[in-house]
């Protein structure tokens, strides 16, 4: 399993028969991929770091692809062809080689579980522990309950691949939702992401007292286009 860093948000998995690729808006660059493949884009929902209509031209390129697209975004009557799937929270799907379940996000759109080959993969899009410094604390007091109910949906299992937010806007919270979820499911890679090319929280995420049990499988994300093989 080849794992690549797009940007941001978005990471490209690449399987013998299948690649996927998550949160793809436009930005950064797609590695090559053999044309036998089954290509997949899977984007969690609307926002802009997630998702631009443009990557539908990208169909040109990869002609056989399909999209898997969070039901907030908007694709009017003319724009709907058999290989845009929409998909919404809570449910599973079995499209192409992929079986999908979505959880709920704590923001907007849906978090993706997907397995393909054998492989089990996780994207959190924006299902996060959003805790803000400042905001009424009933609504930082919701935002825990809301992520932690939605997270315990996969307690108890295993995936090859997660990939999970840590932004470092959030301050002293910027890895509460990292670290709870990696108490709860199993991982046997960890990729950080939505940090708005501030690289250094993956270094200072390595340091605290509740990940040292988990860096033997966390990768620190240093660029863009880096690459990984992981089995």
């Amino acid at each position: 399993m080849k794992i690549t860093f797009i940007c941001h948000s978005s990471f490209c998995v690449e399987l013998e028969k299948n690649v996927l690729v998550f949160d793809y808006y436009g930005e950064g660059k797609i590695p090559e991929v053999s044309e036998n493949v089954r290509m997949y884009f899977l984007n969690s929902h609307s926002h802009p770091d997630h998702f631009k209509k443009e990557i539908f031209k990208l169909r040109e390129k990869y002609p056989k692809a399909e999209y898997v697209l969070s039901r907030d975004i908007r694709i009017r009557p003319e724009e709907r062809r058999e290989w845009i799937h929409s998909v919404k929270a809570r449910e599973e799907y079995e499209i192409g080689d992929l079986h999908i379940q979505t959880l709920r996000s704590t923001d907007m759109g849906v978090s993706f579980a997907v397995e393909a080959e054998g492989k089990r993969l996780y994207h959190a899009g924006d299902l996060n522990w959003w805790h803000w410094e400042g905001e009424d604390k009933a609504w930082n007091h919701n935002m825990a309950a809301n992520y932690k109910r939605e997270v315990d949906r996969l307690a108890g299992k295993a995936f090859d691949a997660v990939f999970l937010p840590l932004d470092p806007r959030l301050c002293e919270a910027y890895d509460w939702g990292m670290k709870y979820f990696l108490k709860q499911v199993a991982a046997a890679h960890v990729f950080p992401m939505h940090f708005w090319g501030d690289y250094t929280v993956c270094q200072r995420v390595k340091q605290q007292k509740e990940m040292q049990e988990f860096l033997e499988c966390f990768y620190e994300v240093e660029y863009q286009g880096q690459e990984w093989i992981v089995c």
